[in-house]
């Protein structure tokens, strides 16, 4: 019993002085941000957040290494105001400080910027077990502005 309780002791340990963090791999696969601005709301399950990196520079080569972004065409426009269309009815809905930080302007959504949009089962949109609107992340880069911003609800 002792042993079991050793054991038990030295894995806690070994939690708690690894100091893990979790790195987004998609802000991973890019040049490190100059500013961040982060908002969110909720718990454990059930949350959404707003976030705007800044940078200052980042090119298309950057944007296009990544094994993630995409350039924006017309379609895809339509695509990511539906995702943010659905963002900002639950900012309405959660208010408090995401409500009150979020300055989103959907007139920047573009062709020609780059984008990411990861559902919870990694399928392309409409294609996975869950519907679209169940939980999701939506990276849109504003190349003119250099602002990454983020949008993510899993509600």
């Amino acid at each position: 019993m002792k042993k079991l309780w050793f054991l038990l002791l030295a894995i806690m340990l070994l939690f708690s002085l690894c100091g893990c963090t979790y790195q987004d791999p998609v802000f991973a696969s890019l040049p490190d941000y100059k500013n961040k601005e982060f908002y969110t709301s909720g718990g454990f399950q059930d949350f959404t957040d707003y976030a705007k990196y800044t940078y200052d520079t980042i090119t298309l080569q950057d944007l296009e290494s990544s094994k993630y972004f995409t350039i924006t065409s017309a379609e895809d426009v339509e695509e990511i105001l539906l995702h943010i269309d659905n963002f900002e009815r639950w900012v309405e809905a959660i208010g408090g400080e995401l409500k009150e930080n979020y300055d989103f302007d959907k007139t920047v959504v573009t062709e020609g910027d780059f984008f990411y949009i990861k559902t919870k089962d990694g399928e392309p949109i409409g294609q996975g077990t869950y519907d679209k609107f169940d939980n999701y992340s939506v990276y849109y880069f504003d190349i003119d502005a250099q602002i990454m911003y983020y949008f993510h609800n899993n509600i």
